[in-house]
């Protein structure tokens, strides 16, 4: 009862903030539902993916399409390549020299460091003039979308976050478009390649209970 009374808080800081989602589903996942982290992490796009589609729905009107497509492109590869490359041929146990870690541990660490770092950056961070109106889209705004969707795909990939976190802020000032329509922008693009690299687990025939992530995404 605790893990999808959490799971509905999750879906209101996704709805609100067009990001966060998974950086609470994968804890629920593992810690009050008992999923090991690698599962988890499957779970976890597909449960965000949903809940992200959904929210782009119902904010359809401020989606910046053109924009969602070409930041989703590469962050969708980083997505399928980290999942396919790094994160399923990765052993149960890592040696680092004489210490050795499961891969769900791991997972799990670097999950708490990458939580730690976007704490820091948050409470860094100072309110900006940010541009209320789009502007042209130069070169090398569209070379650092790219470079961004490819970051914030890998770290989909690996630990299930959809990264909005890193989608709202790159929208507004890389992008100059208004925070609401950046928030439902990034919705948009979480879907598009969460899902996509759920399908890809899908694809490597992993196992998943259908009956569990429904229930989870629709509470």
């Amino acid at each position: 009862m605790i893990g999808f009374g959490l799971a509905l808080i999750m879906g209101v800081v996704l709805g609100l903030l067009g990001g966060g989602g998974s950086i609470l589903t994968v804890p629920i996942l593992v810690y009050f539902f008992k999923i090991n982290a690698t599962l988890a992490t499957s779970y976890s796009l597909f449960v965000v993916g949903i809940t992200s589609l959904i929210g782009a729905i119902r904010y359809k009107k401020q989606l910046n399409v053109a924009v969602a497509l070409f930041f989703a492109i590469p962050s969708t590869i980083g997505v399928l390549l980290t999942r396919t490359y790094i994160l399923a041929p990765m052993p149960e146990i890592i040696n680092f020299y004489n210490y050795s870690i499961s891969k769900d541990s791991f997972i799990m660490s670097f999950f708490a460091v990458l939580i730690f770092i976007i704490s820091f950056f948050m409470l860094k961070a100072k309110d900006k003039d940010i541009t209320l109106h789009k502007q042209n889209i130069t070169v090398k705004h569209q070379f650092l979308i790219v470079l961004e969707g490819l970051l914030v795909g890998s770290i989909t990939g690996f630990v299930g976050a959809g990264g909005g976190f890193m989608i709202v802020p790159a929208l507004t000032l890389l992008v100059g478009i208004p925070l609401r329509n950046a928030i439902a922008t990034s919705l948009l693009i979480i879907a598009a390649k969460s899902l996509i690299g759920f399908l890809g687990d899908i694809s490597l025939a992993m196992n998943i209970n259908w009956m569990f992530i429904l229930s989870f995404s629709f509470i």
